[in-house]
C-alpha cells in the first residue's frame, strides 16, 4: 500500500489575528487622574476626619481608575 502524501491544501493554516486599535489619549489620562484625585480624597479624609462616605467615594474613584486603565492598549 502506498502513502497518501499531504499537500500544502490539507494543512490548516490559522488567519493571522486582528491588532487591536490603539486607545484614544484620554484613556490613560482619565485612568490616571481618577486614581491620583481618589487618593487626593482619601488623604484629606482620613485627615480631616470626614464622613466614611467620602472614602468610599475615593475608593471607588481609584477603582474606576484600575478599570480605566485596563481598557487601554
Amino acid at each position: 500500500m502506498a502513502k497518501k502524501r499531504r499537500s500544502k491544501r490539507d494543512t490548516y493554516v490559522p488567519p493571522e489575528p486582528a491588532k487591536p486599535e490603539p486607545s484614544p489619549r484620554w484613556v490613560p489620562i482619565t485612568g490616571v487622574s481618577l486614581i491620583g484625585v481618589g487618593a487626593i480624597v482619601v488623604v484629606v479624609a482620613y485627615l480631616a476626619a470626614a464622613t466614611a462616605w467620602l472614602i468610599a467615594a475615593g475608593f471607588a474613584a481609584m477603582a474606576g481608575g484600575l478599570v480605566t486603565l485596563s481598557q487601554w492598549r
